[in-house]
């Protein structure tokens, strides 16, 4: 192919402006409707596990559920977490609902629109029993905008987007209530308890498998606080820091050795949520997906325009949460299943966070060509039997009031960046110090004893463990200086991962058509909904929690300036640096 045909074939290739839901039909190994099993993490780095290549902290249950299920190398979000979780449950881009820019805060009358149905509302008429533990955040203002009004039998869990670990605060303008409910679709109940908030979401989650009716299929969204930093004045809570120094002292620094601690916390919820599906004989027919919400806060020191700076990695990517580079938007993503008939290999199609809905929406036994104005496509041929893809683009986001905007295209990736600090940020990774990788602790995990017990032959050996695990390790050159992106970047992620080097000029026929694929989502794009906190929700209204306080839906004013709402949000929240934030 000449270079005249090969940009022929990409611009007849470019989907414009969303995806297609045309992947024909691909039966199961089993008939009957699974489990779906869905675990988010909050804000974890893409090297934080170690079937990237990573010794420093062990994740042994995600790394066995990765290395026998299929590892989604190319599976992109959306850079902060309230935009990544609408698009998971609606399969449609944020910037449909006007979701696309700063996250949710408690107090703000703000949520998902009600117009958009979402996948535990659809599995609900499929027969499924619908279980949200965890976070929510898309919004809770009135009762209607709750987890148990949208689809999910019982939540328990948090509505905004972070708590303090144990006793479940969050401040916001000096007003600092418990955000925690047990909910119902009778009712919505506030919910005090002091557990540390990974070992109860995983417990929880044990429970909810353990009195399962078999009768009916499970929907089990799990969504985790770890990573995350907390909401209060220890920014790093571990569940027990003596055990932590144990276990983790070889990491010489404290904030990293911490957030090694809430991580392995939740990956030993993992391996316990195996052992529940396969005491109970549900394993056999389930689906598991693993994936965080966006890239981590890096270790960086403190940069006013990152609401919460973290200790995470994203080595060898460049930037972090709340950017377009790979580190914000490209994130662990793992898929399990015994219905996988092509497993323990790496997949390197794109694959975008719209995707999960078309995908374990048909597995359900959906019918998609009863949903409009979907932009995922059904992924489970790519996923099951490894076809190719028939996603070649992801559109990334507009974010119009930052004035960032993204897409890729192959293996090219166009960004224009207004607000470019969060690509200065590069993770580090700590192998000088940390021990050996070690396999046998992924064999004998709790989470590869459940997958042996199926007999299916899935969990694979030391050889394949190692190959999967250099096969998925990204290097990169290291360059001293990378380009920022006012005036557009275009980089080819495939041979340059890390974005170090600016080739728009060596491509202009790509550059135009990328930037006409951007503008061409403009036409779908709503304006952010972001607006002031209001009084009324406090928690002083609510004897002390965060709870609903309208009873109508919210129109923002007109005349707000969301410059100004961003800024005040997340630069100065009021804060003397000698303050904590949070009651305790």
């Amino acid at each position: 192919m000449n270079l005249a045909q090969y940009f022929m074939s990409f611009f007849a290739t470019l989907v414009y402006p969303g995806g297609s839901t045309s992947v024909p039909d691909v039966p199961t190994k089993n008939q009957t409707q699974p489990n779906i099993i869905v675990i988010v993490t909050d804000d974890m780095g893409w090297d934080d596990v170690g079937y990237h290549g990573s010794n420093e902290i062990p994740t042994p249950n995600l790394d066995a559920l990765a290395y026998s299920g299929v590892i989604l190398d190319r599976h992109y979000t959306l850079p902060t977490c309230t935009p990544s979780r609408a698009a998971f449950l609606t399969g449609r881009h944020p910037i449909r609902m006007g979701l696309q820019g700063l996250p949710m805060n408690v107090g703000e009358p703000r949520a998902m629109p009600l117009r958009e149905k979402i996948l535990p509302e659809y599995l609900q008429k499929l027969g499924y029993s619908t279980k949200l533990v965890g976070k929510w955040h898309l919004g809770y203002y009135t009762p209607e905008h709750t987890p148990t009004k949208r689809g999910f039998d019982s939540f328990v869990g948090y509505y905004g987007g972070v708590v303090t670990y144990f006793n479940h605060n969050v401040t916001k303008d000096k007003h600092c209530g418990i955000d925690f409910h047990l909910d119902t679709p009778d009712g919505i109940k506030p919910y005090k308890h002091d557990e540390y908030l990974t070992d109860f979401i995983g417990t929880e989650s044990e429970k909810i498998i353990r009195n399962h009716n078999k009768e009916k299929p499970l929907y089990l969204h799990i969504a985790h606080l770890a990573g995350h930093s907390s909401e209060g004045f220890e920014t790093l809570e571990t569940r027990n820091m003596s055990e932590v120094n144990n276990t983790l002292g070889y990491i010489p620094k404290l904030n990293r050795r911490k957030y090694a601690g809430i991580i392995t916390a939740m990956d030993e919820s993992i391996g316990k949520i195996m052992k529940a599906l396969s005491d109970e004989n549900m394993l056999k027919n389930s689906i598991i997906v693993f994936m965080s919400d966006n890239g981590a806060p890096s270790d960086i020191s403190p940069d006013p325009t990152i609401p919460y700076t973290n200790y995470g990695s994203n080595y060898p990517l460049r930037g972090i949460k709340s950017g377009l580079h790979e580190g914000g938007v490209r994130v662990p993503t793992v898929i399990f299943s015994p219905l996988i008939e092509r497993s323990s290999r790496i997949s390197n199609d794109l694959f975008h966070v719209t995707d999960w809905f078309p995908t374990l929406y048909k597995l359900a036994g959906g019918d998609l060509d009863n949903i409009k104005d979907i932009d995922g496509i059904d992924q489970w041929p790519t996923i099951s039997q490894g076809r190719k893809s028939d996603r070649n683009s992801v559109f990334l986001n507009i974010d119009e009031v930052l004035r960032n905007e993204g897409a890729i295209k192959g293996e090219f990736k166009y960004m224009k960046l207004g607000h470019s600090s969060f690509g200065k940020h590069y993770g580090k990774r700590g192998q000088e110090y940390s021990p050996s990788y070690n396999v046998t602790s992924v064999l004998e995990s709790q989470t590869a004893k459940a997958i042996d017990s199926l007999k299916q032959h899935l969990l694979p050996g030391d050889d394949a463990i190692t190959r999967l695990r250099k096969e998925t390790e990204i290097k990169c050159e290291e360059k001293l200086e990378h380009p920022d992106c006012p005036d557009g970047c275009l980089f080819n992620i495939f041979e340059d991962p890390c974005e170090t080097t600016n080739i728009k000029d060596k491509h202009p026929e790509v550059v135009d058509s990328l930037k006409k694929y951007i503008s061409g989502h403009k036409s779908i794009l709503m304006n952010q909904t972001n607006t002031y906190i209001d009084p009324n929700g406090y928690p002083d209204n609510f004897k002390g929690f965060w709870m609903p306080w309208l009873d109508h839906e919210y129109t923002p004013p007109v005349n707000r300036n969301l410059s100004v709402i961003w800024s005040v949000q997340v630069f100065c929240e009021g804060w003397p640096a000698d303050d904590p934030r949070s009651c305790l």
